[in-house]
């Protein structure tokens, strides 16, 4: 066995040694969580240092946050994008050729006669001598290009060929090459990528796998990650499972995971605080509330949240956000009396102090991908100063069918129980009902005593952590069909998501 561990040991090192020498390209720049596999190797082995060499056969794959640079040693570069993968198939005097299998890649090739320049993907092959362009891969090997900069010759499975002009766009898919179309503007890309990012994250074409697999990959970056199974409000066992990580270094990320016998949902909050977060998370995250007398350090520039039952969505956007003081801005509605203190686990008295708060010039609340109400504004200092989007997205900016009026009731059917029904209305006869509950374990919704004679936050905390949330959500656009998620306040107090 001993034998056997050096001639492993030695072989393993012939190999890292072929490698490096006479590297056909590098990956010079990374961010986020980005692997390498050579041919050689059954696992992906995690970067943690660049440069690494990578010759042919190599492959390069992102994570749903990791970025890539790669360069060869003509000049030419890639930028591999979140969530794409990439085998470097040649690199040789006659050219260099890769495989890009799903995500994107924007390429920048230097203009050399001899050398070719190719880009495979499932449906589509792209061939230059000297450009600047960009590949996306889609679901189902579809393809789409886009060139900034000289020709491209772009050749489909069956070996049809078309010649791609500089500000041009294609799309390639299992049928063949499509008609060339100008690239989008700015305004369309950015509307473009939002809904992508909607349909993408929100599950509207993922299975209940996908999404699962989607978080495996995440919880190993995991910070804070809890889990267990309990009974929910109807009688039905649910797993609920929970994790908060931080894709960027600015950004935080809280997922929840529900799976019952015959359903799946799941909740996710991103968000991007003003600076990079502290090394404990939880000293940003207790921050969100605000603080008194002076601002926070910590506060967010723009979140986003999204419910799914794998077939519906409910997405949230705020941008723009920026901190004022609510106490003294001229509007008594938005004034706060009291503020927790981490420091004490209580709550001070804040009456006619500074409290400052952040505020969002834009937000966007969205069913099934379609917008359903917010606003835009110019720094505001509140939110009855905010202009009500009508026609236009205020996300994207982009043209909307005219908005419906809304209004909101809230009741609370049992007095003595914690059960809140929230109900949006819309004057197109369309509705949001927001049933909302704090259950034990066994599905008992509790009651207004289990609550009585707190005296300080961390009794307050103690006491929650008997208990569950609970969010049942209809809506017209759910056809009779429900959103149903069950969350674990451990991993919120954990956290500092509740302070």
């Amino acid at each position: 066995m001993a034998r056997l561990a050096i001639i492993s040991g030695l072989l393993a090192a012939s190999l890292s040694q072929a490698t490096q020498v006479g590297a056909a390209a590098r990956l010079a720049d990374y961010s986020g969580v980005v692997q390498v596999k050579t041919p050689y190797a059954l696992e992906w082995t995690q970067v943690d240092k660049v440069p690494v060499d990578l010759g042919p056969g190599d492959a390069v794959r992102t994570g749903s946050a990791g970025k890539a640079t790669v360069v060869f040693e003509d000049g030419s570069r890639i930028e591999l994008s979140a969530s794409a993968s990439f085998t470097l198939e040649d690199s040789s005097p006659r050219g260099t050729g890769v495989k890009l299998f799903m995500g994107a890649l924007r390429a920048k090739v230097e203009r050399l006669l001899t050398r070719r320049f190719t880009v495979r993907t499932p449906t589509a092959v792209c061939s230059v001598r000297g450009t600047e362009f960009q590949v996306e891969v889609q679901e189902g090997g579809r393809t789409s290009v886009d060139l900034y900069k000289g020709l491209l010759a772009v050749e489909d499975s069956r070996g049809q060929q078309i010649l791609l002009k500089q500000g041009q766009r294609l799309e390639v898919d299992l049928r063949g090459i499509g008609r060339p179309t100008e690239i989008p503007s700015q305004t369309q890309v950015r509307s473009g990528q939002f809904h992508s990012v909607m349909r993408r994250e929100m599950s509207l074409d993922m299975s209940k796998e996908e999404v699962q697999a989607a978080a495996a990959r995440e919880i190993k970056l995991a910070e804070y990650q809890q889990g267990k199974a309990l009974t929910d409000v109807f009688g039905n066992r649910v797993r609920v499972e929970g994790y908060v990580m931080r894709p960027q270094s600015d950004q935080f990320k809280f997922v929840v995971l529900n799976e019952r016998a015959d359903r799946f949902d799941y909740f996710y909050y991103l968000g991007t605080f003003n600076k990079d977060l502290p090394r404990d998370l939880s000293v940003a995250l207790r921050q969100l509330g605000g603080g008194a007398d002076t601002a926070p350090d910590y506060f967010l520039k723009s979140f986003e949240t999204g419910r799914s039952n794998t077939r519906d969505s409910m997405v949230e956007i705020g941008q723009g956000g920026h901190l004022v003081d609510v106490n003294h801005n001229l509007v008594n509605g938005d004034n706060v009396s009291q503020l927790y203190n981490p420091a004490t686990g209580g709550f001070d008295s804040v009456d006619g102090r500074d409290v400052y708060q952040t505020i969002f010039d834009k937000y966007g609340f969205y069913i099934n991908g379609k917008l359903k109400y917010g606003w835009t504004g110019n720094n505001l200092d509140n939110y009855e100063a905010a202009t009500k989007a009508t026609v236009n997205d205020p996300i994207t900016g982009a043209v909307v069918p005219a908005l419906p009026t809304r209004s909101v009731s809230a009741v609370w059917p049992d007095a003595s129980s914690l059960h809140q029904e929230i109900y949006e209305s819309y004057d197109d006869g369309t509705f949001t009902k927001w049933d909302n509950y704090i259950i034990d374990d066994q599905g008992k919704i509790a009651g207004v005593s289990d609550f009585q004679n707190i005296r300080s936050g961390a009794d307050y905390k103690e006491r929650l952590l008997k208990f569950n949330y609970e969010v049942v959500i209809t809506a017209s656009e759910f056809d009779g069909r429900k959103i149903d998620l069950v969350v674990e306040p451990k991993i919120l107090i954990q956290s500092g998501l509740i302070r």
